[in-house]
């Protein structure tokens, strides 16, 4: 009888002890890093076709090169090297210096980005000072 209460005894210590060595103890947790920001020091552009000092200059995925060979865009837009762009529905198109084209297929001419800045300026020019009641 005393052999019997023994072991279930042991058998008992022995359950206990197994069950806390499966258990998992925790790691500390550490604090997320912030993601390392790009910094550019000179001047950017979106994604897209520029025409500067003429050339055509293509950026993508941040990378900006003059293009050698002809490039398709989404809608079926087609750039040259020249800046020759010929659309999609067949009308041909000439790049001046500072024209933009999404690659998408938008166009965006100086004199548009000249009238969007002269707006932008007009709405500043409001919004300074105090409102009079």
């Amino acid at each position: 009888m005393k052999f019997l209460a023994t072991l279930a005894a042991v058998m008992l210590l022995a359950g206990t002890l197994a069950a806390q060595a499966q258990t998992k103890v925790p790691a500390a947790r550490r604090g997320a890093q912030p993601k390392a920001r790009v910094v550019s020091n000179g001047a950017t552009m979106k994604d897209g076709f520029l025409m500067k000092d003429g050339k055509v200059l293509e950026t993508r995925n941040a990378h900006t090169g003059a293009i050698t060979a002809e490039s398709a865009l989404v809608n079926g837009t087609k750039v040259q090297p020249d800046g020759t762009i010929m659309m999609a529905d067949g009308t041909t198109v000439r790049l001046q210096e500072g024209d933009y084209m999404s690659l998408t297929g938008r166009m965006t001419t100086r004199a548009m980005k000249a009238e969007q800045d002269s707006l932008k300026q007009v709405q500043v020019m409001k919004a300074k000072g105090k409102k009079k009641r």
